[in-house]
């Protein structure tokens, strides 16, 4: 039966009139104010589609899916979706192929619990940024790798002129220990490569203090890939396509952070520890979270994390928020820490990390070979 519905979709499109590109307004069949995407980013259409493919769907539902079609991309139809969520419709995103096919493998798929030692090899795409303060060498940031020659941050990493970049480091595990072992397992040694350019999103501070806070790393040199060691995330360009489920359907799954960052509940006080810390984080909108972010011009830009006695915390910034796909088989960065409450942690409080599927566009249009 989705055969059959997709087929009769491809031939409506296919019969000509004027149509809309992705990403652009439209109006649905009721009228109403509309975006028009792919089906699997609008969870009403697509939920129909479902249904019509288990033979529960109500009477009219083809009907409603043809009158939905507002235009086509490489043949297949795009409909015009028109449900409050149906801004997390992504536009159409730039050159893929500037990502690598192989990412989101880790050579280790056994986690342990909740702000504790990360496993060697666990997090191979996990970076550390190193700068200066004063003359003094400083681990200030976390980031992450996307491919060979770029690291995914956040852009406030880079707002005190206290601080002055000078590498990032890849393949990391224990701070002063090389090689990194685990039992009769060792690690080669991390590589620590200079930063040819940083890049901040253009509108970063703007129009509120920590919005559009995300940035990019160009390395000097490609860093040397390692199946094991060292290893590019997955960058959800499209999250229905790329992860199984779409970016509204995030909510109530369990998200991963790792990072070196501050051990402390207070985020004042900076305890760091050498080893790479893991915790798993649930994504919910508490209102603390909605309080965090009223000041942004979309709730498309940030996902909330976390609760009482987990979340990220000072130095984490900039680090990965992570989501396997719907087959366990990768790993997908999804947010990168930005903001957090003073008391890391505490009771009803989260951590929010700007939404990489909402900045895909702009991640691939500033990728270089």
């Amino acid at each position: 039966m989705c055969f059959l519905v997709v087929t009769v979709l491809v031939v409506v499109a296919s019969l000509g009139g004027s149509y809309a590109q992705r990403g652009a307004g439209c109006r649905g069949a009721n009228s109403q104010q509309g975006t028009c995407g792919t089906i699997g980013d609008c969870p009403p259409l697509f939920g129909l589609l479902g249904q019509l493919r288990a033979g529960t769907a109500p009477p009219g539902a083809l009907d409603t899916l043809r009158r939905a079609i507002c235009g086509y991309e490489r043949n297949f139809p795009l409909v015009c979706c028109t449900a409050p969520g149906a801004a997390g419709v992504t536009p159409a995103p730039g050159d893929s192929s500037k990502l690598p096919k192989r990412c989101g493998i880790s050579g280790l798929t056994d986690k342990i619990i909740d702000g504790v030692d990360a496993p060697l090899l666990a997090w191979p795409w996990m970076a550390l940024l190193r700068g200066k303060v004063n003359g003094q060498l400083v681990w200030f940031c976390g980031g992450v790798l996307i491919n060979d020659r770029y690291v995914l941050t956040a852009a406030h990493c880079f707002k005190s002129a206290l601080v002055t970049l000078e590498s990032v480091r890849l393949g990391e595990h224990t701070l002063q220990q090389n090689p990194d072992c685990e039992k009769r397992l060792c690690a080669p040694t991390p590589q620590d490569i200079a930063v040819e350019r940083i890049i901040s999103h253009p509108d970063y501070r703007k129009p509120c203090s920590e919005c559009n806070d995300i940035a990019l790393l160009r390395l000097a040199h490609p860093a040397i890939l390692n199946p094991l060691h060292v290893v590019p995330i997955c960058v959800p360009v499209n999250p229905q396509k790329d992860l199984g489920f779409s970016e509204a359907q995030y909510q109530g799954k369990t998200a991963w952070a790792a990072g070196w960052g501050s051990v402390s509940r207070d985020s004042a006080t900076f305890v760091r520890l050498n080893t790479l810390q893991q915790v798993q984080l649930p994504i919910q909108n508490l209102d603390f979270c909605e309080t965090l972010r009223k000041d942004y011009p979309d709730n498309r830009m940030v996902i909330c994390a976390g609760g009482e006695g987990k979340d990220t915390c000072r130095g984490d910034s900039g680090g990965p928020l992570t989501l396997t796909n719907s087959d366990v088989s990768r790993h997908y960065v999804v947010g990168i820490t930005s903001l957090g409450p003073r008391e890391c942690g505490s009771s009803n409080t989260q951590g929010l990390y700007s939404s990489v599927s909402f900045y895909a566009q702009w991640i691939l249009s500033n990728l270089q070979p």
